[in-house]
C-alpha cells in the first residue's frame, strides 16, 4: 500500500536533508507508529504519503514514493486525496469552513463531486461516525477532542484506503486521547484502513500498532519493526518502559512482565523516604473568587488558586474545563467579572498587561501566535530589547538555546521549524528575561520526551532560584514529575487542589501510568524510583 524507496528530501534553501535514504514498505491494512525526536522528519514522512512533499513544499526530492500503486512524482496531492486521508497537527487551525457539515463536504466539493452525492456522503459519515450531536455547533466552539473527530471525518469523506495522522492526541486530555485512539482503531477495522500515525505520546499506541518506525537525525530510518523489537531500543519510551529500565524489569509487553514490574516498583517504594516538602510563607501570586463567562456561558466559577516562590502548580482538567481561561484572567488578558488577582500582595486589577508582563511571562498554547522575528536568536533579542535588558541579559541567550536544544536552529526562521521546536522557541523568548512568575499553557505540546526532560531540568533550576510556575497541561506525567501541587478544574469549578500525587490519584482519569499499575498514589512517576538494576536507567542508545 505504501512503498518508499531510497527516499531523500531537502526543503527549499536547506542544506540538511529532512529525510535520508528511507526504504519502507507498509502493507494494506497495517497500522504503523512513527516515532522520533522533534525535527527528525516525522511530519515530512507523512507529507510524502499524501504528496504535499514535494508538490506543495518544493525542495529537492530523490528516490520514489509509491502510494496505492501511484508514483507521487507524477500524481498531484488533490488526486492522491482520493486514497489518502490526512489529519494534520492542530486541526482547529486547518478548518476552512465554520460548520461541521460544511467541513466534511469541503473536500468532496473541491474534488468535483455532484451535490446529491456530497449530501449523501456527508449524511453517511455523520451517521456512521456518530457526529449528529455536533452538526449544529460552530467548529470554533467544539472541544479539542470534538475538533479532532471532525477532522478525521473530513479526511474520511472520499473513502480513502490510507489514513495519516500527525500527533492526533497531542492537544487532548487523557480521556479524549484514549477515545480518539479507540475510534481510529474502530475505523481501521470497519473500513480496512492502512494507518500511519506520528506521535510523541507512545503509551497509548505502543500495544495497538502492528509496527513502529523510528526516525533519527536528518530523517534516517534508524529502526523499523515489531513494537516489542523496536521500543526497547529507543532513546526514550512510555513511562512504564522507563520504570522497567530503571528497575531492571523486562519491557512490560506481557501480563507477566507487568506483574514483575509492579512487584519491583512496590518493593522500591517501601524503602523510599516519604516527601516532606512544605511550602510556607506568602504567595507570589494569588487569586480569589474569579468568575468569567463567554457570552453568558460560565467558564470560571469562584476559582481560587495561589502559587508560592519556588513552586509549580499544575492546572489540570478535560478540554474546555477552563484551564486557559484561568491563565488569561490571571495575566489580565481577560478581565474577570468577579474576584481579584494579587502579585506579591498587590492587586493587578488596574495594572496594564504590558506592565504585568515585566513580572509574569506567559507562553500560550499555540506558539506560532507569538513568533514573528526573522530568526530564533532574534526572538530572544526582541524580548530583551523590549525589557531594556539587551546589554545585560539575566540569562545567557546562547546557553538557554543550548539547554532547550535550539542552538542548531538559532539562525532559522521560527515558523519554518517543527511544532515542538516552535514551542521551545516560544519558551526561550520569555524565559530569557528570568521572570518571577511563569505561566505555561500546554508547554509539552509537540515536544519529544527528551526535550521535555530538558525543559523539566530548566524549570527545576529556576524554581530553586525562586521562580513560581503555573502550568496548564494534559500531561499528567510531566505534572507528577515537576509540580508540587495540582488544581483540577471541571466546567470552571475547582474540583480539587492539593499535593500533586494525591490529587492525581484521587481522579481516575488523571492517574499516571505508575499509579494505574500499582494502585498507589506514590511513587507517581518513574523518575522517583531509585536505580536498582540494569543499565542505570540509561537507554540502548545512551
Amino acid at each position: 500500500m505504501i512503498e518508499l524507496s531510497r527516499l531523500t528530501y531537502f526543503y527549499p534553501d536547506s542544506s540538511a536533508p529532512a529525510l535520508t535514504d528511507i526504504d519502507l514498505v507498509i502493507g494494506a491494512g497495517e497500522m504503523w507508529l512513527v516515532a522520533g525526536r522533534s525535527g527528525t522528519g516525522k511530519s515530512t514522512l507523512l507529507g510524502t504519503v499524501n504528496g504535499l512533499v514535494p508538490h506543495f513544499y518544493g525542495g529537492r526530492f530523490a528516490g520514489r514514493a509509491v502510494i496505492a500503486h501511484r508514483d507521487t512524482r507524477h500524481v498531484q496531492p488533490v488526486d492522491l486525496a482520493a486514497v489518502v486521508g490526512t489529519v494534520f497537527q492542530e486541526p482547529g487551525t486547518r478548518f476552512v469552513t465554520r460548520s461541521v457539515g460544511d467541513e466534511i463536504a469541503f473536500g468532496l466539493e473541491a474534488a468535483g463531486y455532484p451535490g446529491d452525492e456530497i449530501a449523501h456522503r456527508v449524511d453517511e459519515i455523520v451517521e456512521r461516525l456518530s457526529l449528529g450531536a455536533l452538526m449544529d455547533r460552530p467548529l470554533d466552539r467544539l472541544s479539542g477532542g470534538e475538533q479532532q473527530r471532525v477532522a478525521i471525518a473530513a479526511a474520511m469523506g472520499r473513502r480513502p484506503s490510507i489514513l495519516v495522522l500527525d500527533e492526533p492526541t497531542s492537544q487532548l486530555d487523557g480521556e479524549s486521547a484514549d477515545a480518539t485512539i479507540d475510534w481510529i482503531m474502530d475505523l481501521r477495522r470497519e473500513f480496512g484502513l492502512t494507518a500511519l500515525v506520528s506521535e510523541h505520546r507512545l503509551a497509548r499506541l505502543a500495544m495497538k500498532v502492528d509496527r513502529v518506525a523510528y526516525l533519527g537525525e536528518q530523517g534516517r530510518l534508524t529502526y523499523a519493526g515489531l513494537p516489542e523489537d523496536v521500543l526497547p531500543r529507543l532513546p526514550y519510551g512510555p513511562a512504564l518502559f522507563e520504570a522497567a529500565r530503571r528497575t531492571g524489569s523486562p519491557p512490560p509487553f506481557s501480563l507477566g512482565a507487568r506483574d514483575d514490574l509492579r512487584t519491583r516498583i512496590l518493593a522500591a517504594a517501601a524503602s523510599m523516604t516519604p516527601p516532606h516538602e512544605v511550602f510556607g510563607g506568602p504567595s507570589r501570586l494569588m487569586a480569589r473568587g474569579l468568575n468569567y463567562a463567554y457570552n453568558g456561558v460560565r467558564a470560571l466559577n469562584r476559582v481560587e488558586v495561589d502559587v508560592r516562590p519556588g513552586e509549580m502548580v499544575a492546572i489540570l482538567g478535560r478540554n474546555g474545563s477552563g484551564k486557559t481561561t484561568l491563565l488569561r484572567c490571571l495575566m489580565g488578558l481577560l478581565r474577570p467579572q468577579a474576584g481579584e488577582v494579587r502579585l506579591d500582595g498587590k492587586s493587578l486589577a488596574d495594572r496594564p498587561v504590558a506592565e504585568t508582563a515585566r513580572s509574569i511571562a506567559f507562553v500560550p498554547q499555540w506558539p506560532s501566535a507569538s513568533l514573528f522575528a526573522e530568526s530564533v536568536r532574534e526572538e530572544l533579542a526582541f524580548t530583551l530589547r523590549n525589557h531594556g535588558m539587551l546589554d545585560t541579559p539575566p540569562v545567557d541567550p546562547n546557553g538557554l538555546l543550548d539547554r532547550l536544544d535550539l542552538a542548531e536552529v538559532a539562525g532559522r526562521y521560527p515558523r519554518d521549524l517543527s511544532s515542538g521546536e516552535r514551542q521551545r522557541v516560544a519558551l526561550a523568548a520569555v524565559l530569557v528575561t528570568l521572570p518571577s512568575v511563569l505561566f505555561l499553557d500546554e508547554p509539552t505540546l509537540g515536544m519529544d520526551p527528551i526535550a521535555q526532560a530538558h525543559l523539566g531540568e530548566l524549570l527545576e533550576s529556576w524554581k530553586a532560584e525562586g521562580m513560581a510556575v503555573l502550568l496548564a497541561t494534559h500531561d499528567v506525567e510531566f505534572a507528577a514529575a515537576h509540580a508540587e501541587r495540582a488544581l483540577v478544574l471541571d466546567s470552571g469549578d475547582v474540583q480539587d487542589f492539593g499535593p500533586t500525587a494525591e490529587t492525581l490519584f484521587a481522579h481516575v482519569e488523571l492517574q499516571t501510568a505508575m499509579q494505574q499499575l500499582t494502585g498507589q498514589a506514590r511513587p507517581a512517576t518513574w523518575q522517583a524510583l531509585p536505580v536498582t538494576a540494569g543499565d542505570g536507567g540509561k537507554h540502548a542508545d545512551g
